[in-house]
């Protein structure tokens, strides 16, 4: 009687323990989704960006010039607001160093002394991509220079009375540039940009060329690097 009873409460038990399973959900791999979702928004509640309206130009700027060195940093970002057409901007900062330049006293002597230019500013861009790489784009900037104009240096004598010293004056120039431009992008990205691209400056006319950054009026791009 007893292997009877015992018998009994085993199959029970192990029918409710298989009622309890039927309860459950089906195993699954795949997380539940919530249809409530807005258009772009993860399931699991993070934002994701959509990259592809976005163009991205990490520009530098490097040249080697006569007695010096000249880098700088310019990126652009831009949105697109209309089939190829995109808005964007960015900053600018460039840092230009020269050493040992040569000035001459009076009496035939040379002197030597450093300089150094600081331009910094920024600009908004239209952009419209004509076809594959080819694009067109307008630039308005606005930079700020802080230049040692060692175009009207003097050589002086000293306080001592008994040798030369150089005389720099620092001048301070902010300059407006609207650049108007064709490139073509050197990549087959179409958010990623490295281009060839040849503008120039229409405010160039009324630039005082002394100071200005882009003296001859016309800027050659390649990929990263600008030549002026």
């Amino acid at each position: 009687m007893k292997k009877i009873f015992l018998m009994l409460g085993i199959v029970f038990a192990f029918n409710l323990l298989q009622a309890q399973d039927d309860d459950l959900p089906a195993p699954s791999s795949k997380p539940k989704t919530d249809e409530t979702l807005l258009p772009g928004q993860h399931p699991l509640g993070k934002h994701r960006k959509d990259l592809s309206k976005y163009i991205i130009e990490p520009d530098f700027n490097f040249a080697v010039i006569s007695g010096g060195i000249s880098v700088g940093l310019s990126p652009n970002v831009g949105y697109n607001v209309w089939k190829g057409l995109y808005v964007g901007g960015g900053p600018t900062y460039i840092y230009t160093g020269y050493k040992n330049i040569g000035f001459t006293d009076v009496a035939g002597g040379t002197h030597y002394a450093n300089a150094k230019w600081q331009t910094f500013g920024g600009g908004v861009f239209l952009q419209y991509n004509v076809w594959r790489g080819l694009f067109v784009r307008s630039r308005f900037e606005v930079l700020h220079r802080v230049l040692d104009d060692i175009n009207n240096a003097t050589v002086q004598l000293n306080a001592q009375g008994n040798g030369y010293d150089v005389a720099i004056p620092k001048v301070q120039r902010t300059i407006p540039n609207l650049l108007f431009g064709v490139g073509y992008n050197l990549l087959e990205s179409k958010n990623f940009f490295f281009p060839l691209m040849i503008s120039y400056n229409v405010l160039n006319s009324v630039t005082d060329k002394q100071y200005a950054l882009y003296p001859k009026g016309w800027v050659f791009q390649l990929g990263f690097v600008n030549i002026f």
